[in-house]
């Protein structure tokens, strides 16, 4: 349920549909309406300006049937990864990410409902830095780790659509 069934461009239309089915979402009961709001729209850099245009409160309708009622109430989050890259595996090794420059998301916050969960190791919540004095260089060396990871748990909250 939270995958459009037709890709299409950022637009009221569109926007709509995918407030509708995140509005429409279940929890694990299968009955309960979750009844989440979108707050974010997630897009690449190619979409950026378009988002920031359709979301913008500085433009006006003259139109009744023109006002856009997304209007300042999603924020826009840009995300150069989305459009696929190259990242570094595990092993050192490059690794070509796929993307696309015509999808674009909704997300809902934090507080409606838990999408990604972040852990520590070992509880250090932020880097572990050790430093050592040089004894056959004069100098000081440091080391700096931190030991985090990141999962979505739960689908729910985003929507995807594969743009235009």
């Amino acid at each position: 349920g939270n995958l459009a069934a037709a890709a299409a461009a950022i637009d009221v239309t569109s926007l709509g549909i995918a407030r509708a089915a995140m509005r429409n979402q279940k929890g694990l009961d299968a009955k309960t309406f979750l009844n989440l709001n979108a707050k974010y729209l997630i897009v690449g850099p190619s979409k950026e300006t378009i988002a920031d245009q359709f979301v913008s409160v500085n433009l006006q309708a003259s139109e009744a049937g023109k006002v856009n009622p997304f209007s300042g109430r999603l924020a826009v989050i840009t995300e150069p990864r989305l459009e696929g890259g190259v990242t570094i595996d595990a092993e050192g090794a490059p690794e070509v990410i796929a993307g696309s420059t015509t999808a674009w998301y909704l997300a809902a916050t934090p507080d409606q409902i838990d999408v990604i969960e972040w852990g520590f190791l070992d509880g250090e919540e932020g880097p572990v830095v050790e430093s050592r004095v040089g004894f056959d260089v004069d100098g000081l060396e440091i080391k700096c780790r931190h030991d985090f990871a990141a999962k979505v748990i739960d689908h729910k909250g985003l929507f995807k659509n594969a743009g235009a």
